[in-house]
């Protein structure tokens, strides 16, 4: 009996023992678990923070392209707006030399036939010339008439978005040009003829729209305005009128300012954004 006691006492304390050392088992388990979610987590931020500086850089350095980009591009325009002041004064010079000019250059794509034709017609004209000249009869030469009017008005056909800075506006459509001194593939204006002028131009500028506009005679800025709408979304006009002396090859158009600007211009049916000058004394 008392041997039986003892054996349902060693059976209990046993029972007892397996009990706590699986009861304890499962505590570093737990425990090694929940590190290693941590360790995963820690390990998933320590990534993302890295994508996020990847692509940070990758934005920076984008910046910094588009920046390069639009300095280049300014850089263009300026030296195409050279190059087209040059061409035009050429056009300028060959439109007004001389008859003999012409003849000389149109007779060097002819034959030889119709070069001789030419020759033989010209020399008749000088012997007539001479006849004349000989014979005592005066001669009156003939002036060659100046246009008397110098004008134009032109304006924008469409929206211009958000011009960059020194940007040279160009008013495509063409209402007046009297003596051809208005180009519209450039927006400048050359000045045919000595004289005092008068210039203005309007701008329509959008909702938000801010920044300063510029009327310049070769490189000296003549005339500028102002918008400032960055707290109201409103559209509006503005304008600018400036009263000046040029001379005859001089170029007179309208720029963005240097400075941050910001905005559309607007032109259709309901406002235009136009360019207008006329010649008041010579």
């Amino acid at each position: 009996m008392t041997v039986l006691i003892r054996f349902k006492c060693m059976l209990v304390f046993l029972s007892g023992m397996l009990l706590f050392s699986s009861a304890t088992s499962h505590i570093p388990v737990t425990k090694e678990k929940g590190n290693s979610r941590i360790e995963r987590i820690e390990e998933l931020l320590t990534i993302q923070n890295e994508r996020i500086r990847t692509l940070e850089n990758i934005v920076t350095s984008q910046k910094n392209e588009i920046q390069n980009l639009r300095d280049e591009v300014s850089d263009l325009k300026s030296k195409d707006r050279i190059h087209e002041r040059k061409l035009l004064r050429l056009v300028d010079i060959l439109a007004k030399s001389t008859p003999k000019m012409a003849d000389v250059v149109t007779s060097a794509s002819m034959n030889d036939s119709k070069m001789s034709k030419i020759l033989q017609k010209d020399t008749s004209f000088k012997k007539d010339n001479k006849r004349l000249l000989d014979g005592g009869i005066p001669t009156t030469p003939v002036p060659t008439r100046m246009p008397t009017t110098t004008a134009f008005y032109a304006y924008m056909s469409q929206h211009e978005p958000s011009p960059s800075a020194h940007h040279t506006l160009i008013f495509d459509t063409v209402v007046t040009n009297e003596n051809n001194g208005y180009h519209p593939f450039s927006g400048i204006f050359m000045v045919p003829v000595n004289g005092i002028y008068v210039f203005t131009f309007s701008i329509r500028v959008d909702c938000h729209s801010n920044g300063p506009y510029e009327i310049v005679k070769n490189a000296d800025v003549v005339g500028v305005v102002n918008s400032d709408l960055q707290q109201v979304c409103l559209q509006d006009h503005i304008a600018g009128t400036v009263v000046i002396t040029a001379k005859k090859g001089d170029d007179v158009f309208v720029r963005t300012h240097t400075g941050t600007r910001h905005g559309m211009i607007v032109s259709d049916s309901n406002g235009r954004s136009s360019f207008a000058g006329w010649m008041i004394s010579s």
